[in-house]
């Protein structure tokens, strides 16, 4: 009886612990940038995740896939990669992924 009781317990716990971890904040997703008194939002699916740069040129991880300059992904071309974002075209329009989502203040 005791260790149904002890086994119970623990399973409380442990529920209760992954309840309140899916409900932490991730810092690293973005979110609204600020600049002076205009915001700007990614309105894109695609998710920028990291940049690289690798023998004087730049890679960046997208959406969990590793794309460089003139590439291919979800109909759009990878146009340019610099340190902190990079911008996809197709032929309708350009979507601009920054790397760095933060409020900036003056």
């Amino acid at each position: 009886m005791k260790n149904l009781l002890l086994f119970s317990l623990v399973g409380l716990l442990l529920g209760s612990a992954q309840a309140i971890a899916e409900q932490l904040v991730d810092p690293t997703k973005p979110q609204n940038v600020i600049v002076g008194n205009q915001a700007h939002y990614q309105k894109s699916e695609l998710k920028l995740q990291s940049i690289i740069k690798r023998s004087g040129s730049y890679k960046a991880i997208i959406s969990g896939q590793l794309y460089g300059i003139g590439e291919q992904l979800n109909g759009y071309k990878v146009l340019t990669i610099s340190s902190k974002n990079v911008v996809l075209a197709n032929d309708n329009k350009q979507i601009k992924l920054d790397l760095y989502d933060y409020e900036i203040k003056n």
